[in-house]
């Protein structure tokens, strides 16, 4: 590699982070608030300080059809919403369609690995049988005071 080539890598854009903040009830309400899916998406990504270049460049989308989508006259490509999510390190516009259809964001989980159910199933085994050797052994004192 020459030096010219080095220089010219030195002078590629690095990948920004986004801003991301805590999941508050405040924020579900201005997530809530915001008027239409499209609306959603967009402050997502002013949420995340990132702009309309920062996004078309890491999706591969047109960069004319980013602009139409803050301008509100565009839809955005369903082909990049999980990678945009990730892009802008937020949930938002997800959070107001599950808002917008009647649930209630904070009790949605994601699902559990199988892992994870089988480590929640032992935690329960272990209180249930931590629960029956407490009324063994209460049962057990109770009859050898008599």
């Amino acid at each position: 590699m020459t030096s010219k080539d080095r220089k010219q890598l030195e002078l590629l854009p690095e990948r920004v982070s986004p801003h991301v903040e805590p999941l508050t009830p405040e924020l579900i309400q201005m997530i809530r608030r915001r008027k239409d899916f499209v609306d959603a998406w967009n402050f997502a990504q002013d949420f995340a300080a990132l702009d309309n270049k920062q996004v078309y460049d890491v999706l591969d989308v047109d960069p004319s059809h980013v602009t139409k989508i803050q301008k509100q006259r565009a839809s955005p490509p369903g082909r990049v919403f999980n990678s945009y999510l990730d892009l802008v390190g937020n949930e938002f516009p997800l959070i107001w369609w599950a808002e917008s259809r009647g649930y209630d964001w904070t009790t949605i989980r994601k699902h559990r690995s199988a892992e994870q159910r089988h480590i929640a199933a032992l935690q329960q085994e272990n209180a249930d049988l931590k629960r029956a050797l407490s009324l063994v052994v209460g049962h057990a004192r109770s009859g050898s005071g008599t």
